[in-house]
């Protein structure tokens, strides 16, 4: 909530570029075994598209089975000083920390100083949330699961915004956070949370008596020979840290609260070993890291049966289907994670049954797609290498850009979809506007039409005429279905269905929450680089919606909805959504966050 949101894979590079990057340079015809022709593509594509996208530094590894096929890094570590990259260059690793933190929670279950299904509470005893979805709060605190948490199901809200760049110790976020409103019932829903990870990393540390770093240094990274790895500090403490940039500056590198969410520091060359152990399922160099039979269940679907979920399929960890993104090939299975914010970028990619593997992190913010892009393209080269044949021939591409069989929806179905959509990115518009079915997301205005199979697309008209696609937005095919009584705009991309958003219906609204709408000021923070300065409420045809503010920048608008007169939610399931926002004398609260009043509409009209 509230956040500037990077990185999520559908609709991704709408909101960052409106319209994606062009497409690259042909791939070469692969022979069997010859991995060298792939490395000559890459050393001649990926240097054109850092400087195309302006990325400062780039590194990559590819890997087969047990060997390292290559590892070089392009551009540049620190642009001031002239720092190239090198393959043993560490960067932000930013969500991929989760896959090591979940093999870490592993070992000690195997050890027993942890259960995958007991509940949190048993091993931080301090911590205890309330629930809107249990009339047994008691009930709400025993859901809580180590399984839930590391598959992203705990029902917790994705992040905990005050004092995300504080220095203090992990140890003392379950007390901080206790008390926290679940965001959508436990078990129900995947829903991106890096508070539950930072949870995690608490219940490591509490279980073992020893700091997250400390553990994970002697439990994984050393013995994975890691040598450039550690889950805390910042680039400029360190030569061999690449410097973060967004739009070619520096960025003032911020320390990282949640250690085990977001914080690992490592090179594409140490993040190889880490994916040798997986492969030879839990052996690194003769040592055993991880029980074959935790690898198994790391890669276990455990969202299955989740409606909501559509087909994306959660491991402990692990995205183990491309959930909007291109699929490397038509069964093929790929399981991945990404990693984005803090002005880098970063991609770790698998396929299960034929061994290989691509790392690829970049430095800069805008490098995101191209690394998606690379990540994908890198294995479809690699499994024909592998295989001798040609891989994803057009059952496997984007749906065409043709403006063909396009029909502007008729009468009763423009009604039917026309409303407001709760989702990720913030408020979705779609108007029955003079004939025509018109839509808005993130300051971005399309038509939306009926492809040939009856789906609906996005693009854009300009001066009467039809220019082009809305680049993702354009390509993936959009409806509304109801799913448990909820009607849910989905996208069909690359032959997958995902959930992007809720139609919500104007709610009754309490005087008491009539009276919110102003602008708020973040009371009592000190923090460097806060995520947010304030917000503002406004009432928009018979709903309340909310909008962040981190100094100049207004952010995304959500809609909230009253539960009762002290506590509303942000509409709508997923990222971001389901929090809890609470009424407070002369001001709000949320993410822990206190906001004093600043001005109201009152204001306006006492001058």
């Amino acid at each position: 909530m509230f956040r500037t949101l990077r990185g999520i894979p559908l609709l991704g590079c709408l909101l960052g570029t409106l319209g994606c990057q062009g497409q690259p340079p042909a791939p070469p015809s692969i022979q069997k075994g010859d991995y060298g022709a792939i490395i000559r593509y890459l050393q001649s594509r990926i240097p054109r598209e850092m400087a195309r996208d302006n990325v400062a530094g780039l590194s990559i590894a590819l890997v087969s089975g047990q060997e390292l096929i290559w590892a070089r890094g392009f551009g540049l570590a620190d642009k001031a000083r002239g720092v190239p990259v090198t393959p043993n260059t560490a960067f932000r690793a930013g969500g991929i920390s989760t896959l090591l933190t979940a093999t870490a929670a592993l070992q000690l279950v195997e050890q027993q100083r942890l259960a995958l299904d007991a509940p949190l509470q048993q091993t931080l005893r301090e911590f205890h949330v309330r629930s809107r979805f249990h009339s047994d709060q008691a009930e709400a605190d025993q859901a809580i699961t180590l399984r839930r948490l590391l598959s992203h199901q705990s029902g917790l809200p994705s992040e905990h915004l005050r004092d995300l760049r504080s220095n203090y110790a992990m140890g003392q976020m379950p007390q901080r956070v206790s008390g926290v409103w679940l965001s959508s019932p436990p078990g129900s829903q995947v829903a991106y949370s890096n508070l539950s990870y930072a949870l995690v990393g608490a219940a490591i540390e509490r279980s073992t008596g020893k700091s997250f770093e400390a553990q994970l240094q002697g439990s994984l990274l050393k013995p994975l020979e890691m040598n450039q790895s550690s889950f805390i500090g910042t680039g400029t403490q360190l030569s061999y840290r690449a410097r973060g940039y967004e739009e070619g500056k520096a960025s003032n590198d911020a320390q990282v609260r949640d250690l085990a969410a977001a914080s690992l520091w490592a090179s594409p060359r140490d993040l190889s070993h880490y994916v040798h152990m997986l492969f030879a399922k839990g052996v690194y160099k003769g040592n055993r890291i991880l029980d074959s039979a935790s690898i198994d269940e790391m890669f276990t679907q455990q969202n299955t049966g989740n409606a909501l979920d559509f087909d994306c399929q959660m491991g402990l960890g692990w995205f183990l289907a491309p959930c909007g993104d291109d699929p490397v090939g038509p069964g093929i299975r790929a399981y991945q994670h990404s990693g984005g914010g803090d002005d880098f970028a970063a991609q770790l990619s698998i396929l299960p049954d034929q061994q290989l593997a691509v790392i690829i992190m970049a430095n800069d913010s805008n490098a995101e797609q191209l690394v998606v892009t690379l990540s994908t393209d890198t294995l479809r080269l690699m499994l024909q290498a592998q295989t001798g044949k040609a891989v994803c021939a057009d059952d496997c591409q984007a749906p065409s850009h043709g403006l063909k069989l396009r029909q502007v929806p008729a009468a009763v179905d423009r009604k039917r979809l026309a409303g407001f959509y709760a989702t990720s990115w913030g408020v979705f518009r779609l108007k029955d506007d003079h004939g025509r079915l018109s839509g808005e997301l993130a300051g971005c205005d399309f038509e939306l039409m009926r492809d040939d199979q009856g789906w609906l697309r996005a693009q854009k008209r300009i001066l009467g005429f039809w220019l082009k696609d809305l680049g993702e937005l354009g390509r993936v095919q959009l409806d509304v279905v109801r799913v448990q009584g909820r009607q849910i705009l989905t996208a069909r991309s690359h032959g997958q269905r995902v959930a992007v958003g809720e139609r919500i219906e104007p709610p009754p609204l309490p005087l008491a929450w009539a009276d919110t709408v102003g602008t708020y000021q973040v009371l009592n923070t000190h923090e460097p680089d806060a995520p947010l300065s304030g917000v503002s409420v406004r009432l928009e045809q018979g709903f309340l919606v909310i909008r962040g503010q981190l100094h100049d920048e207004p952010l995304t608008d959500y809609i909230l909805l009253p539960v009762d007169n002290a506590h509303a939610v942000v509409a709508g399931s997923g990222y971001g959504l389901g929090d809890t926002v609470s009424r407070q004398v002369n001001g709000l609260s949320a993410s822990g966050y206190a906001f004093k009043r600043l001005h109201s509409p009152l204001d306006t009209l006492n001058f």
